[in-house]
């Protein structure tokens, strides 16, 4: 007799998990078979998840789950209640983030043990996906379009949307990635464009200079702590989260992509781009050891794309063309070092002072991700 066309699915059972690198590789499971899949390089992320060695848990109450059917594993995610994030903004958000669910079903047991963490420690509205905190990975890809991610950027399965949806989570905000390459890009115009505005400006570019790096950095903390305001979402580092954060960067760091914008001879703006390191990762496939670090360091060497992780200018020298110079100085002198491809992201959706100076530079919007919502009161 054939088995009927369905049958009741067995209870999701959810599992708190203490181990980061083992939190980390449920993910591998869930995008089996799947050419655009990024794996996890465990051994370089797991500080992160690691209350021991991450200063965010200072201030931030976190979570980690997995859940299971029987023997299998068929969901996970991140839960986070941020003291940061509450007093800047003055309301009360709970994050949920690391999302993999294999059906509709796992989908909704995770969004409600989700809403139900978070609830029981006072947070009214509940957001993501979001790994934690908006300075890490967020969002969930909408869009039609195919191809890898960039580093620190997610990559899901299309239906994902649709069980958070019926999970009754809603639209909060949209994130935007713009693309530009050697070829889009009009160098002769934007060259004009970047000497008429350093002209009338006054502004110096300068490389962050690697062999004084511990002192950039307090240079760049200080340009952090002026610039970064009550935008959407952000969510302001202490000083010994931004260091760390610094520090870990610094592992893959190019010295074409890092600058600082100065007038006067003080600083005003900063930019940093990385090379995309995803393209390494996939190359070891997340594993480093014990002969997969050979395979990073090869691929890395052979990547042309980079990412602009962040652009800021202090409030004075806004829509003076700052940002316009920095990203002309980043793309040139990342050119000269054998990239030819860059990523703008994430932005928001309607921060038209960052989207249009890039849009006159030949960037195009391509990938789009949303951050989803639910009232929790």
């Amino acid at each position: 007799m054939p088995a009927p066309a369905t049958e009741a699915r067995a209870a999701v059972a959810i599992r708190s998990e203490r181990e980061p690198r083992r939190f980390l590789d449920l993910q591998r499971r869930f995008y089996e078979g799947d050419p655009d899949y990024v794996p996890p390089v465990t051994f370089a992320e797991a500080w992160q998840l690691d209350p021991r060695k991450n200063p965010f848990f200072a201030h931030a109450e976190v979570g980690f789950f997995s859940a299971w059917r029987g023997a299998d594993c068929v969901g996970r995610v991140s839960v986070c209640r941020d003291r940061l994030h509450d007093e800047f903004h003055g309301d009360r958000v709970g994050f949920f983030g690391h999302f993999e669910a294999a059906d509709a079903a796992t989908a909704q047991a995770l969004v409600e043990h989700a809403a139900t963490w978070c609830r029981e420690r006072g947070a009214t509205e509940l957001r993501g996906p979001v790994d934690l905190s908006t300075n890490n990975r967020c969002g969930l890809r909408i869009d039609d379009g195919g191809g890898p991610p960039v580093m620190m950027m997610p990559h899901n399965p299309p239906q994902y949307g649709d069980w958070l949806a019926a999970a009754g989570l809603e639209k909060a905000k949209d994130l935007v990635a713009l693309w530009g390459t050697s070829g889009n890009l009009d160098r002769k115009r934007i060259g004009r464009i970047a000497d008429h505005l350093q002209r009338r400006s006054q502004i110096t570019l300068r490389n962050v200079d690697m062999a004084r790096f511990d002192a950039e950095c307090d240079v760049l903390w200080d340009l952090y702590e002026r610039i970064w305001e009550r935008n959407w979402g952000f969510v302001p580092m202490p000083r010994d989260e931004f260091l760390a954060q610094a520090k870990d960067l610094k592992k893959i760091a190019h010295p074409s992509l890092l600058h600082i914008a100065e007038a006067a001879g003080k600083p005003v703006a900063f930019a940093l781009a990385v090379p995309d390191t995803n393209v390494a990762a996939k190359a070891c496939g997340g594993r480093l050891f014990p002969f997969g670090w050979w395979k990073f360091l090869q691929a890395l060497k052979r990547t042309h794309t980079i990412r602009v992780l962040t652009l800021g200018v202090i409030p004075e020298f806004r829509r003076t063309g700052v940002d316009m110079l920095l990203m002309h100085r980043v793309t040139t002198h990342g050119e000269a070092a054998g990239f030819n491809a860059c990523e703008a992201s994430w932005i928001l959706e309607d921060n038209r002072d960052m989207i249009g100076p890039l849009e006159t530079m030949g960037f195009k919007t391509y990938r789009r991700y949303r951050i989803y919502r639910r009232t929790l009161a």
